[in-house]
């Protein structure tokens, strides 16, 4: 009795979260003209090392995808994070990876990585804001110079 008491409320969760699931249109919108990329005054700072391993990831995970309405949907998103975070002046650059794998990280330098297999499991923006901000305090909370 009390594994069928547990188990009920996982089985409702889970049956609600997937519910919202839908395909990648839901991020579009039919009325309003794409917006243009974002392009905030804030660039991200490559060193030889950093664009190395930014090279070694695009030969990982099958190079970048272009799409640019999406990019800016992304762009969109980093910014208000961005302009809501501890940190504003921290500069962040988002690669979309064109890999069906459902994966993002980022580099100690903000460059943030997130994977078109991710984004196409993402139900809306809210999850796929959740995911950036996630990497994004990956970044501010210097994880990387830790390991």
């Amino acid at each position: 009795m009390s594994r069928r008491l547990w188990a009920a409320p996982i089985v409702l969760g889970a049956a609600l979260l997937l519910v919202g699931c839908g395909d990648i249109t839901r991020f579009q919108t039919a009325t309003s003209p794409p917006a243009p990329p974002a392009k905030p005054n804030r660039t991200v700072v490559q060193s030889p090392a950093a664009e190395k391993e930014h090279e070694r990831i695009l030969s990982s995970y099958g190079g970048a995808y272009d799409d640019p309405k999406l990019e800016a949907l992304i762009g969109k998103t980093v910014d208000r994070l961005v302009a809501a975070s501890d940190r504003p002046d921290q500069a962040y650059r988002v690669t979309i990876l064109n890999s069906g794998a459902v994966n993002a990280f980022a580099l100690p330098t903000g460059q943030l990585y997130v994977t078109r297999g991710l984004i196409a499991l993402a139900c809306d923006t809210s999850e796929l804001s959740s995911v950036l901000s996630h990497e994004m305090a990956h970044v501010l909370a210097k994880h990387a110079s830790i390991r």
